[in-house]
């Protein structure tokens, strides 16, 4: 892992394919919700519960599938949107509305 202006890069894809990064701002030891926001546009794109299904749906999210590229994790207090990258796979265009609206 590599600091990224007091952020830590917990994931990067290759270069050839755009070399996104999901980059965690979450303070040592939090364990509140967690807000995936898009680097692009700044919209939040999924709010989680907890740190680890937070940082799997951040990494997939940067990958040509997940379609965000760059994205970063950062403490929130908005509403839980999923509950793990599962769920936010399957039901990820139909929330992404609601946050968005």
């Amino acid at each position: 892992m590599t600091t990224r202006a007091s952020g830590i890069v917990i994931a990067q894809t290759a270069v050839e394919i755009g070399g996104d990064m999901a980059t965690s701002y979450l303070p040592v030891g939090y364990s509140g919700r967690c807000a995936i926001v898009a680097d692009s546009d700044s919209k939040v794109i999924a709010v989680l519960s907890s740190g680890i299904e937070a940082f799997r749906v951040a990494a997939y999210a940067i990958t040509p599938d997940g379609g965000y590229g760059s994205v970063n994790i950062q403490p929130t207090e908005l509403g839980e949107t999923h509950e793990s990258l599962l769920d936010w796979i399957e039901v990820g265009p139909k929330i992404r509305c609601a946050v968005e609206d």
